[in-house]
C-alpha cells in the first residue's frame, strides 16, 4: 500500500500549449516528456456500494498491460489529494480479488454479492503527458498533464487538468510550484477527481451544498496539531462549495462559503491566544478580503428570498411593492455576479494556494510567542490541546453569562456584541467537541445555535436598513418610499415578536452545563 499525495489543478484547454512550453517546467525537468494514451474502467455495483464505502475500483490499460487499482480513505483540501492506493498487475481486463492484501479490503470483497454485482459504471480516456521534476529544496514530483473525457453509456464530459504527484519531500513544494505557474497559466485548484466526475455523470446527481464536517481531534494532540487540523477542515468546507456557487445552482452554496470563512476567521481568533498574531496577519487579511466580496451577495440573498418574499406575499397586488422587488432583485443579481467574479479571479486562486503552502510549512511555529499561552502550556507547539480548549471555552462561557444577566436591558450594539461572542463560542465548541462526551457537547452546541439564531434574526433589522439605503429611490417615481416603509415596519415587528423567544432560548442555554 502507498499513500498518494498530489495537487490537482484545472486549466482551460486553450492554455495547454502554453503549459507544455512553460520555461519553469522545462527548467525543473529531469526527464523527457512522455505522452501515453490511458483507458480506464471504473467498477461498482448498481447501488454504488463501493462509492458509499469511499472505495474507487478501476482497471487501467497502459499499452498492452492492465493495472488494477483500489483507492480509498484520505480526502482533498485546496486541491491537495491524499488517498491510500493498492495496485496489482493483471494479465487480462478482468477484476482479480486474489491479490488484495489489505485486511479491511479483503473483508469487504469477501461479500459474494458485492463481487457478483460489480460492473463497469464509467470510463475515462485521455492523453497523459508525464515528466519528472526536481523541485527547489530537493523534493521530487511527477508532472502529469491530462486531457480527455469521462464517459458513461449515455453521456460524456471533457476534462483538462494537471496532477502534481509528490514522489519525495513535502507538499509545500507542490503549492510553491503551482504559485509560480500561476503567473503565466490560468490554473485553478481542483478538488474533484476523475472518479467523482464519473459518478456525478453516472448518477445524474451533482454535489449538494456541503456543511461543515466534524474536525478529527484527539486528546493527545498538541495546540499546533489541532490548529492545523481545524484550519484544513475550514479550508475544505470553503472549497467544497466553490463549484456549486459558481454554477449558480443554489444560494446555499454561497451561504456555506460564508460560513466556512467565518469558521476559518474564528479559528485564527482562537489560536491567536497561542501563537503570534503577526504570523496570522497576512492570511487574516486575505480572509477579510474574500468575506467583503461575498457578504453583499449573501445579505441580499437572505433579504430577497426571506423578508421581502414574505412581505410581497401579503401585498401581491401592490404596484409599489412589485417595483421594490424588481429593484431589489436587480441589486441582488449584481452582487451575486460580483461574488462569482471574485471567486473566479486569480486573486482567489492565489489566496487558496498560499493558504495551502502556509499550512503545509507550519509557518506559525516559526513566529510563535510562548508567553501568549495559558499557564498550563509550555510552548505553543507542545501545549495539550484539551487544556487549551478548556481555558478558552470557559472564558467565553463566562462572557456570555455576563451579558445574559442583563439581557432585558441590552441595547442594539450590545445585542450585536453578544451575538458575535455566541457565534464564536459555537464554532469553538464544534471544533473541540470530539475531545469530550458526545451527548453533553451536542446539547450545549444545540442551545448555542438556537441562541445565535434568535440574535441573528433580531440583527436582521439593522442589515435590512443598510440594504434599503442602497436603493435608488431619490425621485420616488414608483412610490417606493411607501413600500420601503412597509418593509421597515414588517422587520421591526418581527424583532418585537422575537424578544420573548430570546429570553426563552437564554433560559434554555443556562440550563445546559458546560461539557468541558
Amino acid at each position: 500500500m502507498a499513500t498518494e499525495i498530489e495537487l490537482k489543478l484545472r486549466l482551460p484547454p486553450g492554455s495547454v500549449a502554453r503549459l507544455r512550453h512553460n520555461r519553469l517546467v522545462r527548467s525543473l525537468s529531469v526527464s523527457r516528456s512522455v505522452t501515453r494514451k490511458l483507458y480506464t474502467i471504473y467498477y461498482d455495483t448498481p447501488d454504488f456500494d463501493l462509492r458509499r464505502h469511499d472505495i474507487a475500483f478501476r482497471l487501467r490499460r497502459t499499452g498492452k498491460s492492465w493495472i488494477q487499482s483500489i483507492k480509498g480513505g484520505g480526502g482533498a483540501t485546496a486541491g491537495l489529494h491524499q488517498r491510500y492506493e493498492w495496485e496489482t498487475l493483471l494479465r487480462t481486463a478482468q477484476p482479480d480479488f486474489t491479490g488484495i492484501s489489505d485486511p479491511s479490503l479483503i473483508e469487504f470483497f469477501k461479500n459474494a454479492d458485492i463481487r457478483e454485482q460489480l460492473r463497469p459504471v464509467f470510463t475515462t480516456e485521455f492523453k497523459r503527458s508525464i515528466r519528472t521534476l526536481c523541485l527547489p529544496g530537493g523534493s521530487e514530483a511527477e508532472f502529469c498533464l491530462d486531457q480527455g473525457v469521462v464517459s458513461t453509456v449515455d453521456a460524456s464530459v471533457p476534462f483538462c487538468e494537471v496532477e502534481l504527484e509528490l514522489k519525495s519531500g513535502g507538499p509545500l513544494s507542490l503549492f510553491q510550484l503551482a504559485l509560480d505557474l500561476l503567473h503565466t497559466v490560468p490554473l485553478r485548484l481542483e478538488n474533484v477527481s476523475k472518479a467523482e466526475r464519473g459518478y456525478a455523470l453516472a448518477s445524474g446527481n451533482k454535489s449538494p451544498p456541503l456543511k461543515a464536517v466534524p474536525v478529527q481531534l484527539f486528546a493527545e494532540m498538541n495546540v499546533s496539531e489541532a490548529f492545523k487540523a481545524i484550519a484544513w477542515n475550514c479550508l475544505n468546507h470553503l472549497h467544497s462549495n466553490e463549484t456549486g456557487m459558481l454554477e449558480c445552482r443554489d444560494v446555499e452554496y454561497l451561504h456555506q462559503m460564508r460560513v466556512a470563512l467565518r469558521r476559518e476567521r474564528s479559528t485564527f481568533s482562537i489560536f491567536s491566544k497561542a501563537f503570534s498574531k503577526s504570523a496570522f496577519s497576512p492570511l487574516v487579511q486575505e480572509l477579510k478580503w474574500l468575506s467583503r466580496q461575498l457578504r453583499p451577495a449573501r445579505d441580499w440573498d437572505v433579504f430577497v428570498t426571506g423578508t421581502l418574499a414574505d412581505v410581497c406575499a401579503h401585498f401581491p397586488e401592490l404596484p409599489e411593492m412589485l417595483a421594490l422587488r424588481e429593484q431589489c432583485e436587480a441589486i441582488w443579481r449584481g452582487h451575486n455576479e460580483n461574488a462569482r467574479n471574485a471567486v473566479e479571479s486569480r486573486h482567489y486562486t492565489e489566496m487558496m494556494l498560499k493558504f495551502g503552502a502556509w499550512l503545509s510549512a507550519e509557518s506559525w511555529l516559526a513566529q510563535s510567542d510562548p508567553t501568549a499561552l495559558n499557564a498550563a502550556a509550555d510552548t505553543a507547539s507542545r501545549a495539550p490541546v484539551k487544556e487549551f480548549a478548556e481555558t478558552l471555552l470557559a472564558h467565553r462561557h463566562r462572557q456570555i453569562k455576563k451579558y445574559g444577566r442583563k439581557l432585558a436591558n441590552l441595547d442594539v450594539p450590545e445585542l450585536h456584541a453578544l451575538r458575535i461572542i455566541v457565534k464564536k463560542q459555537r464554532y469553538a465548541a464544534e471544533f473541540f467537541a470530539r475531545l469530550y462526551s458526545g451527548k453533553k457537547a451536542k446539547r450545549y452546541i444545540k442551545s448555542l445555535a438556537a441562541f445565535q439564531d434568535i440574535l441573528g434574526r433580531m440583527n436582521d433589522t439593522a442589515v435590512i436598513e443598510r440594504l434599503l439605503s442602497e436603493l435608488p429611490v431619490g425621485q420616488d417615481k414608483n412610490g417606493m418610499h411607501e413600500a420601503i416603509g412597509i418593509v421597515r415596519g414588517w422587520a421591526a415587528s418581527l424583532v418585537l415578536m422575537k424578544k420573548p423567544e430570546l429570553n426563552k432560548t437564554w433560559m434554555h442555554f443556562k440550563r445546559n452545563d458546560p461539557f468541558w
